[in-house]
């Protein structure tokens, strides 16, 4: 509350000095809904000079924000970057496209997105009560963290909207996409004007499916933007007509007021080179929706949110592209499977998979052991399935001793996690899942709400309660395909201390109680009156 006053303070004696100057004019309040469709009238820069150090405990705030220039990023709250484009013209379309003649159109400044959305960024809107879930089965991955940083697809339009909104954003405009996409210099590609090759975007089946977000850094665009080309097709605002912008707008353009379609651009991993350029067009119908067709959004004020009290540290270069200190030497031991076949006191065969993840921190690998019941960590407890199955370990392994985790600007390093220290720019807003603390200035997540917002930045892994990148998180795995015994009367000898143990010649063992020889048959076809205990014995009901 002492740093909220003392700034309060401080601008008010800054507004009496500007008016005793000549005049200072109130600020008009920041909208608090993205609008439906287009850009909204964007206003020039701040430019008011951070706030003075009268005294010693006074904070420096800079009021102005990012700058609106070429090769400006910014962290925004999801853990995307966003990139400057500078308001404009630009040659949008071609001579070649009938839905997109050549002409020099004038844009407006925007921030939109380097990356496209990814599925960590999503799942938190959904993790937030704001989104629904994607479609399982255009994104079968969209829970499994080994695909965190592949783009968001199987959403139709109004999901794509929805992820927007939660992020005070909207989709771009189709003249928006082209000229992030295009730059100021009329580039046929992203690129550039070289004809595409697969070292520059996925395409033409060159990866055969859809692949991390910032696989190509040779294939970005004049503003530093990734896949602008290839990977997935991405959503825009405008409504699709055939005769877009023929009535001569040359200023922000829109779409048609009203369609049956939504238009899209970008092309996908399946797509030839003839959809790699950046003029393409295309459209779905709103409620339709792809495995490779995902979204990116634009940012009206990067500054809108109040900053996140507290942040994963990272390891490696550092977000927004400055270098780190140190790159972490990738270390992955083998991965081991044991199982321990055994067998109840019924002859029903039955084993314990233990999987020995070796590296260090083991975190974050899941286990793929079909029909079995987890014991708590790495073991599970397999009864005899129809036939044999395969046992599965996967997860990211990487050295990061030698290596000092590091945090962004404006944060102070306390542990694995970074602490705002109160200082850089500041909003008033917090997302949906975080509230705002006054004292602290900062948004932190609200208590019961479930939702996590210590995410890694775009391009990095969660690992050991930090965040390294890729591809310095790399994924290791191992698998065993189980075979059940047979398991006889008398088959192995009975250890007294072991319940599930049968004795020579069947019966039970001494030290089961619950064990009755007699008349409750073998597992798992327990006689009526009789139940399977955790040891897979048939004992009375």
């Amino acid at each position: 509350m002492k740093r909220l006053l003392i700034f309060v303070s401080t601008v008010v004696m800054l507004s009496m000095m500007l008016a005793a100057c000549g005049g200072a004019q109130t600020p008009t309040a920041a909208a608090t809904e993205p609008p439906a469709t287009g850009p909204a009238a964007t206003g020039p820069a701040v430019t008011e000079a951070p706030v003075g150090s009268g005294t010693a405990t006074l904070i420096t705030i800079d009021l102005a924000g990012p700058p609106m220039e070429v090769g400006s990023k910014y962290t925004y709250i999801d853990g995307s970057v966003l990139v400057a484009v500078p308001g404009g013209p630009f040659t949008m379309g071609s001579k070649s496209n009938i839905d997109n003649p050549e002409r020099v159109v004038t844009i407006s400044d925007f921030w939109i997105y380097n990356s496209e959305v990814t599925n960590q960024e999503y799942s938190l809107c959904v993790a937030a009560g704001q989104c629904t879930v994607p479609d399982p089965k255009d994104n079968p991955q969209f829970d499994n963290y080994r695909y965190i940083n592949y783009p968001i697809v199987g959403v139709n339009h109004q999901q794509s909207v929805d992820y927007c909104t939660f992020v005070h954003a909207r989709l771009p405009t189709e003249a928006e996409w082209e000229k992030a996409a295009r730059g100021p210099y009329a580039n046929i590609f992203p690129w550039g004007n070289n004809a595409p090759v697969c070292d520059l975007l996925n395409f033409n089946f060159c990866k055969g499916k859809t692949i991390d977000i910032q696989t190509y850094p040779d294939g970005v665009s004049y503003y530093g933007l990734f896949d602008m080309s290839g990977n997935v097709r991405e959503w825009a605002a405008d409504w699709y007509d055939a005769k877009y912008n023929l009535d001569g707008k040359l200023q922000d353009p829109l779409g048609a007021e009203q369609g049956e379609k939504r238009s899209i651009r970008s092309s996908s991993f399946e797509d030839g080179g003839d959809f790699a350029i950046s003029a393409h067009r295309f459209a779905l119908k709103p409620t339709e929706h792809l495995p490779d067709l995902g979204f990116r959004c634009v940012v009206e004020d990067p500054t809108y949110f109040a900053p996140l009290c507290t942040q994963l540290a990272y390891i490696g270069a550092g977000p927004n592209g400055s270098e780190g200190d140190c790159i972490p030497e990738v270390k992955c031991n083998k991965v081991s499977i044991t199982d321990g076949q055994s067998c109840t006191s019924g002859n029903a065969p039955y084993t314990i998979i233990t999987f020995h993840v070796s590296n260090t921190p083991p975190t974050g690998w899941s286990y793929d052991v079909p029909g079995c019941t987890p014991l708590g960590g790495d073991q599970f407890q397999c009864g005899p399935p129809a036939g044999s199955f395969t046992a599965t370990a996967t997860g990211s392994c990487a050295d990061t001793k030698s290596c000092d985790p590091a945090c962004p600007v404006h944060y102070n390093k306390v542990g694995d996690a970074c602490v705002w220290d109160g200082t850089g720019t500041i909003g008033r807003e917090c997302i949906a899942g975080t509230t705002y603390d006054p004292v602290n200035q900062c948004c932190a997540a609200t208590p019961g709400s479930g939702v996590n917002f210590s995410v890694c930045p775009d391009g990095y892994y969660p690992l050991g309660g930090v965040c390294v990148k890729d591809p310095t998180a790399v994924v290791d795995s191992a698998s065993m395909d189980v075979h059940f015994k047979t398991c006889t009367p008398g088959e192995q000898p009975c250890d007294p201390a072991d319940p599930t143990c049968a004795p020579p010649g069947g019966g039970c063992p001494p030290s089961n109680p619950n064990c009755n020889p007699g008349g409750c048959g073998t597992y798992p076809n327990c006689a009526p009156g009789c139940h399977a205990n955790q040891q897979l014995v048939c004992v009375p009901n």
